[in-house]
């Protein structure tokens, strides 16, 4: 399979060497010529850590149409903050069964960029997916080198619709068997980690930061007590999973899952966490942790919330506070419902799972009934269909039961086939 790489930061560099490692075609994209000069003039990444040597590069370039070019997988690992522009550039110039995926997507980034190619090129069927975090805890590197601290054991991965997810993880498995395929879409993109650290560990240590003082982000900005404001966004995040009938989330276990440590609760863990210890802060205020992971993390959050009517005060405030500090109105720049067109999906959603919930108690399509009635009875009592492995009739509670007849079905053939009927 041919590659390209967007962006050649920490992760992007990480990305490519190790694309290279498993011997496939590489190309590298970065809009910032500073960045790739010397990995262009030296032909490829110098990697140390989790993995060591030289990996050549096909291609090192400024051009974005050139290095999509052929391209089967274009991994997208940059802020997520660009995933719209980046959406933009490459919708004119994408081929037919195009597989994007962003690393990660934050939240719902493969629903922004597949509707930015569906509005501009409808013509082209393009595949996008997101990791649920990035697959690397990596460090940029002076010149053409990049330290790969941590290969994560594994990664949520689903793409948007949640169809063609195991289609998209059995092509890349050998290059990606990290790789875990979700059958929810929601489950992935709404678990995003950075989201649930970064803003906050900022927000509480925005002194230092905008002083320009030196400490370990996640070894001394973690603290117990910023970790309990954490603790606090997790368990608004939780009563929306709640509402969307999703597994809970829990840093301490993703953290046991991605690290293989364990702790009783998120400051045990992060501090547990050895990829995170020799971590700085970052050297100003204003960064990613801010600009990305509040409008692409929080913001749709918070407005999921609304949908919901889940009340979410704490991430409200860490909105509201970073807004502020960055001179930004996040709540009007971020994802929302509303700008990513996603009443009908979530609707749909919801409605799947009532219909779902009602399957449980006993109710079947009648669909189901007019084309299998053998798996069906009717109670000669009071008239009420029933399940076939009833063993009393679910309305009048007696045990007398006969075929169901031609007359039985055509009495319920004009509702519609996918309404439910109490079996």
């Amino acid at each position: 399979m041919r590659f390209c790489v967007i962006g050649a930061g920490s992760g992007g560099r990480a990305f490519a060497a190790y694309i290279s490692s498993k011997e496939h075609p590489v190309s590298l994209y970065n809009r910032s010529y500073s960045r790739i000069s010397e990995i262009k003039r030296k032909g490829g990444i110098e990697a140390k850590g989790a993995l060591e040597g030289f990996f050549p590069l096909e291609l090192v370039t400024q051009d974005l149409k050139l290095a999509v070019k052929n391209a089967d997988v274009i991994m997208v690992v940059t802020p997520a903050s660009a995933h719209k522009n980046i959406a933009k550039e490459l919708t004119p110039i994408l081929s037919t069964n195009q597989i994007i995926i962003l690393n990660p997507g934050r939240t719902f980034g493969s629903v922004e960029v597949k509707r930015i190619i569906e509005n501009k090129n409808l013509n082209k069927f393009v595949k996008v997916g997101e990791t649920q975090t990035l697959l690397f805890t990596s460090r940029e590197l002076p010149e053409n080198k990049v330290e790969i601290i941590k290969i994560k054991n594994e990664v949520n991965f689903a793409t948007f619709p949640n169809k063609y997810t195991h289609i998209v993880c059995d092509i890349l498995n050998n290059v990606f068997p990290q790789l875990t395929p979700v059958d929810n879409y929601l489950e992935v993109t709404l678990n995003n980690i950075g989201m649930l650290l970064h803003p906050t560990i900022s927000l509480l240590n925005a002194g230092m930061m905008d002083f320009g003082k030196k400490f370990k982000f996640y070894k001394e900005g973690a603290t117990s007590r910023v970790c309990e404001v954490i603790e606090n966004i997790e368990l608004e995040l939780n009563e929306i999973f709640q509402k969307l009938y999703l597994k809970q989330l829990k840093y301490y276990k993703w953290a046991e899952k991605s690290y293989g440590v364990n702790g009783a609760n998120i400051y045990e863990a992060i501090q547990k966490v050895e990829a995170y210890k020799n971590i700085n802060a970052p050297a100003k205020l204003i960064t990613r942790y801010f600009t990305e992971d509040v409008p692409t993390g929080l913001v749709p959050i918070a407005s999921l919330g609304v949908f919901l009517n889940v009340p979410t005060p704490t991430i409200d405030s860490i909105i509201q506070l970073s807004s502020i500090l960055c001179g930004k109105d996040y709540k009007i720049e971020g994802r929302t419902i509303a700008n990513l067109y996603l009443l009908d999906f979530l609707l749909n959603y919801l409605n799947e799972l009532r219909i779902s919930e009602l399957k449980l108690k006993g109710y079947n399509e009648v669909g189901m009934i007019l084309s299998h009635p053998e798996d069906f009875k009717m109670c000669s009592y009071c008239g009420c269909i029933n399940f076939l492995n009833n063993k009393l009739c679910w309305a009048c509670q007696f045990n007398n039961f006969r075929k169901i007849c031609i007359e039985d079905l055509i009495k319920i053939e004009d509702k519609e086939p996918n309404a439910l009927m109490r079996t």
